[in-house]
């Protein structure tokens, strides 16, 4: 267990960059929100794998529920309810995720989305974001994806030190939407010494292709033996009532900390390490 010295440092650093980062968006306007951990239908992406439960109510069948890998699903809701600028930073939670020095089971995601705006907005929104918290002035290159020497991990490979990848394969569109010419998908990522930092997209905000991205999803998902949940109806009538462009962003809030103060392993930002709650004890 930590010293109470050092539980307080990490607590102070945590702090900071939390209040910086509602500052940030209080300063343009964002509503910040709450939304539910405990989800019925969660992200069905089959590289995001959420820790599966059942709900026991009284009186009722068991329900099939999820801890929340994302808060976009309520995010979007909110959107349709008239909301343009909001925030929110949630504690989220994906099983499957290695013990190593920038994954954890839980952590803190912020995600923010904006009527009116697109991809390329929401770029120049973060790099302002993690400069303003990285206390810098610097441009950020923004690099093609298919210039960018990506493995087969999907990490990519040029000699920049904080940069963004754009413009992924449309097979890669996750809930991004696909230019109009349909030759790729308008999703970005940025990346800082060498860690992945964000995931952000001019929203897909058709509910039909949206239901026909679910059915493949869960498809994906049976094949894999994995969870399988039903599609969010309630999404999917919110994103019909969307009638401007979308963008929005999902960024790991214990990266930027670490990048913050030059941390190389997530186990030392937080007060309980997850390597030391969940790893091998002998």
């Amino acid at each position: 267990m930590l010293s109470k010295d050092d539980m307080l440092r990490r607590q102070a650093m945590w702090k900071l960059v939390k209040d910086q980062i509602h500052h940030f968006f209080k300063s343009r306007g964002y509503l910040e929100f709450r939304v539910p951990s405990l989800v019925r239908y969660p992200d069905m992406e089959p590289t995001v794998d959420p820790f599966c439960l059942n709900l026991e109510v009284p009186g009722q069948e068991p329900i099939k529920a999820a801890l929340m890998t994302s808060p976009e699903f309520s995010m979007k809701k909110l959107v349709a309810a008239g909301f343009d600028r909001i925030y929110t930073t949630q504690r989220v939670f994906r099983n499957g995720e290695a013990l190593g020095p920038h994954n954890a089971p839980e952590f803190s995601l912020l995600e923010w989305y904006r009527v009116g705006g697109d991809y390329k907005d929401c770029m120049q929104e973060t790099m302002d974001l993690v400069n303003t918290v990285l206390e810098i002035e610097e441009d950020w290159p923004r690099i093609k994806h298919a210039d960018a020497n990506v493995d087969d991990a999907g990490d990519p490979h040029v000699d920049e030190k904080r940069f963004f990848l754009m413009d992924y394969p449309v097979e890669e569109a996750a809930l991004a939407k696909i230019s109009e010419d349909g030759t790729y998908a308008e999703r970005f990522e940025a990346y800082a010494d060498g860690m992945e930092l964000c995931n952000g997209f001019s929203e897909l905000i058709d509910p039909v292709e949206q239901r026909a991205r679910f059915e493949k999803e869960q498809e994906k998902n049976r094949a894999a033996g994995k969870c399988v949940f039903g599609i969010d109806e309630e999404l999917l009538e919110a994103l019909a009532k969307i009638d401007k462009p979308l963008c929005g962003n999902a960024l790991g809030v214990d990266r930027l900390a670490m990048l913050k103060y030059g941390i190389s392993d997530i186990n030392d930002l937080h007060t309980f390490p997850p390597r030391e709650r969940f790893g091998n004890s002998d």
